[in-house]
């Protein structure tokens, strides 16, 4: 190979394997990879198809191979039956041989002695023992086919799986490939029992990520909180995206199966009270949004329930998680007061996600009736809120509904209700709405000022509506002219301008005049403030 392809390994070799795990990966690319693929691969890294090479965490070879596109490889030096290629292939592929040769290399390797020993059958034993690749191999035979049903595929997971947290010491990555492998055993399965084990995949490998967020110190908790966050948002996303394909009308009994299991596993994560990173009770809410259109479903998990309920051991948080996946059955049935009943007594912190929802539902069926007893509900949760992000979501809410039916005053006195915390949305709302003399009587009512205000606003009132204005620079004149100072009536006078222009564009010119004739003889023994009206030429 050429100086720079050397260039590359030395790079990547100042963080190498450890020799055993080397030996390792030798004997698992020469038992896992049949010897067709093998030779693609070697002809991929005689071509220099490797782009690069890089041990990470000490257990892993990272590469970039380019073929048809530029597909990422991992090789597990520790199990390689965690080791993935994002390319189509399902199985060990020329990618993965690729990337062995390359990074054989640059530990000091000779890889066209090892390819020649290989194909002549002569291949090497690894330092570890052909016990270890039998171990990794089994995990691909030893699997539960499509009729073992959840419980034998949870125990699978488990077995083979269930310490992959431990190795998530910086990062989810390793969860990644974990997640591929799963979701490859039903690949071949009917499409309805595929996308149920796939719903428990992900949902296992989300377990992991709770372990592994518990066990991460409290010094650096936010960060990693932050950090697993965003990585499992596409994870989730897709269980979502799965739970919407579900049937529920018309399951098989094996389906039914995989439903049920999923659905305890959800409710019984919700109520652990060591899951504290993912909101699975959400997770469970996302489930039942489609499975209570099957009536017989609804009442089996209404009975169970209840059950739970009758316990009187559960905390709040986790009664809450009970009441509220209640609730969305009543919600669901139709059922607003029964729904808002269950909801009462909970922490609005932890259900307003549902609890906006449902309301967001009734607004977009436009069930006015169930909008306001959800709107009134919402309300009376916030009336001693003080931060207006978290009124937010409730005045958009409002706003929208406003818009909805126009002619009802009641959102409107929802959003004034909240004051002076809902101020900016309702301000905007009015501006939106073209209620120009209900804006400017809010911002008297807060005594907001004029040059307090964004210009924008300014100009599109002063242009629709400009005696609604009017009053509000009035105040501010005044108030302006009270501070008795220069700097006050220098302000004063500017406000004065503006307020001629606003008058002049009303066609009210002469109530100007007499309105700036008696100011001037009103304070006329404030020396300061003549003479600034006369520098401004608004007096003689």
């Amino acid at each position: 190979m050429n100086d720079i392809t050397y260039g590359v390994g030395v790079g990547c070799a100042m963080n190498r394997l450890a020799d055993e795990q080397v030996d390792f990966l030798q004997s698992a690319i020469a038992t896992l990879i049949v010897p067709n693929i093998m030779e693609r691969g070697w002809d991929y890294y005689r071509k220099r198809k490797v782009m690069v090479t890089e041990v990470v965490e000490g257990n892993a070879v990272y590469g970039a191979v380019s073929g048809e596109s530029v597909y990422g490889v991992m090789l597990d030096a520790d199990d390689f039956a965690y080791s993935t290629c994002t390319c189509p292939y399902k199985g060990y592929c020329k990618h993965m041989a690729a990337v062995f040769f390359h990074y054989y290399e640059t530990t000091g390797g000779n890889p066209d002695a090892w390819y020649m020993e290989y194909s002549g059958k002569k291949m090497p034993a690894g330092l570890k023992g052909n016990a270890v690749l039998e171990a990794a191999a089994s995990k691909i035979e030893d699997a539960p086919d499509q009729e073992s049903g959840p419980s034998a595929w949870r125990d699978y997971f488990q077995k083979d799986y269930g310490e992959i947290w431990r190795h998530c010491r910086h990062s989810l990555h390793p969860l990644q490939p974990v997640l591929q492998e799963l979701k490859g055993k039903s690949k071949l399965w009917s499409e309805p029992l595929r996308r149920v084990h796939w719903l428990h995949v992900i949902t296992f490998v989300l377990e992991q990520v709770e372990l592994a967020y518990a066990s991460t110190d409290a010094y650096n908790r936010y960060y990693y909180e932050m950090s697993f966050s965003r990585s499992v948002d596409p994870w989730i996303a897709h269980f979502n995206e799965l739970v919407t394909e579900l049937k529920p009308v018309e399951m098989t009994v094996e389906e039914r199966e995989w439903i049920d299991s999923l659905n305890n596993l959800l409710r019984r994560n919700a109520l652990n009270a060591s899951f504290t990173l993912l909101r699975w009770d959400y997770m469970l809410h996302v489930l039942w949004k489609h499975l209570a259109g099957n009536p017989e479903l609804a009442a089996a998990e209404r009975v169970s329930l209840d059950k739970l309920l009758a316990d009187k051991g559960w905390d709040e948080r986790q009664r809450s998680v009970l009441q509220a996946a209640k609730a969305q059955l009543s919600y669901r049935d139709g059922d607003d007061v029964g729904a808002i009943k269950l909801l009462e007594d909970t922490p609005f912190e932890r259900t307003s996600l549902f609890i906006y929802e449902f309301a967001e539902q009734r607004l977009k069926a436009r069930h006015k009736e169930g909008l306001i007893r959800w709107l009134d509900f919402i309300g009376s949760k916030l009336a001693d809120c003080r931060n207006s992000t978290m009124l937010r979501p409730f005045m958009r809410l409002c706003r929208e509904a406003d818009q909805s039916w126009p002619d009802s005053g009641r959102w409107l006195d929802m959003m004034t209700q909240h004051l002076p915390y809902s101020y900016a949305e309702l301000s905007s709302h009015l501006l939106e709405r073209g209620k120009y003399e209900e804006w400017a009587d809010l911002q008297l009512l807060l005594t907001v000022r004029p040059d307090e205000l964004d210009v924008q606003d300014i100009r599109e009132v002063a242009k629709s509506a400009p005696s609604t204005l009017l009053p509000l620079y009035h105040q501010a004149v005044d108030d302006s002219i009270q501070t008795r100072n220069r700097q006050g009536y220098k302000t004063a006078v500017k406000l004065l301008k503006r307020l001629e222009k606003l008058y002049n564009s009303s066609d009210r010119s002469h109530v100007w005049k007499r309105y700036i004739t008696y100011l001037h003889t009103k304070h006329s023994r404030l020396r300061a403030l003549q003479e600034e009206l006369k520098k401004g030429k608004l007096v003689p």
